[in-house]
């Protein structure tokens, strides 16, 4: 059998039950070996999927496991900092579901703990492994698009579930935080290096948090993007870059699943296929080949940062004036 990661999970969150498991499961160089939680209830659901596993009560108690060498944390958005840290003073690798953190200044300090400890550290964006990203980044890398000067982002669902941590600000709740920094994210894609040197943002609240929030952003370059985000309307994905040459159209931008992307030059529209991609198994499998391999994984930490910074300017426009 070729060599496998042990992994331990903070947390049964729906996201660790219906997509990391069975993408550990999956990727062939990993398999879990502890489970944190607080809730017994939850930890005999686990056990049941895993016979297996090891069972904790305690974050604390996982992290110190000498046999666990990665740790998954999908937890709240508001205990990213914490647990992740700690799992890296506890020496462990760490894959840490989106966003890395509230902020940029608590990215900083994580990465810092990542270089002190020697550890791997990693935001967990999923679609960055699919087939429809590769493409993406085939068409800006040909120069087909020419000098970008916009870029349209958005990505939206309408939220019927009640008493879920997305709607609660003391966790880290809210539109952007929860499916806002996908777009953001894609943009960075474009983007690189550059910060932007103006934002504007605007949104609708709800019970503190917002759902429904769009942005403008200008680039030195003079690039212009518009991201929007919510959850409190008909699901909406997809985004278009447009430069002087051209113009792709990326619809269901975040998604796994096969389809096309459109390519408008003046020579015509060009089709081009999308496979599908198992988005997680493949980010699973990568973060732990780069922990096997002693390398860096697809995702890097300055990247991260950079787009908390953008996150921190859109999150200063929308505070009252």
């Amino acid at each position: 059998m070729s060599a496998q990661i042990r992994w331990g999970i903070l947390g049964f969150a729906r996201i660790a039950r219906l997509q990391a498991i069975p993408a550990i499961l999956a990727s062939g160089n990993g398999r879990v070996h502890a489970i944190a939680s607080r809730d017994e209830a939850k930890l005999d659901e686990a056990r049941k999927l895993l016979p297996d596993v090891v069972g904790y009560k305690s974050y604390d108690d996982l992290i110190r496991d000498p046999a666990v060498q990665a740790v998954y944390v999908p937890l709240p958005n508001s205990l990213h900092h914490q647990w992740v840290i700690a799992a890296l003073n506890a020496g462990k690798h760490v894959l840490c579901e989106k966003p890395l953190a509230l902020d940029a200044a608590q990215a900083r300090e994580m990465a810092a703990a990542a270089r002190i400890n020697g550890r791997l550290l990693m935001e967990g964006f999923m679609y960055r492994y699919t087939d429809r990203t590769k493409q993406l980044r085939t068409v800006l890398d040909s120069g087909e698009l020419g000098e970008i000067h916009h870029v349209n982002a958005s990505f939206r669902f309408l939220l019927d579930r009640t008493g879920t941590i997305k709607t609660q600000p003391s966790l880290g709740g809210g539109a952007l935080y929860d499916v806002g920094v996908y777009p953001l994210n894609l943009l960075g894609i474009v983007t690189g290096s550059q910060l932007p040197i103006a934002c504007h943002a605007e949104a609708e609240f709800a019970d503190g948090v917002d759902v429904n929030t769009s942005v403008l952003l200008r680039y030195a370059s003079g690039l212009l993007a518009t991201l929007h985000c919510g959850f409190n309307a008909f699901g909406q994905m997809g985004a278009e870059i447009v430069g002087t040459k051209g113009r792709l159209i990326i619809p269901d931008a975040f998604v796994g699943e096969a389809g096309t992307l459109s390519l408008v030059t003046a020579g015509g529209t060009q089709s081009l296929p999308v496979a599908a991609t198992e988005r997680y198994t493949e980010q699973f499998k990568d973060f732990a080949a780069a922990v096997l391999e002693m390398r860096a994984p697809l995702l890097d930490l300055d990247e991260s940062i950079r787009n908390l910074e953008v996150l921190d300017m859109i999150r200063t426009s929308l505070k009252p004036h």
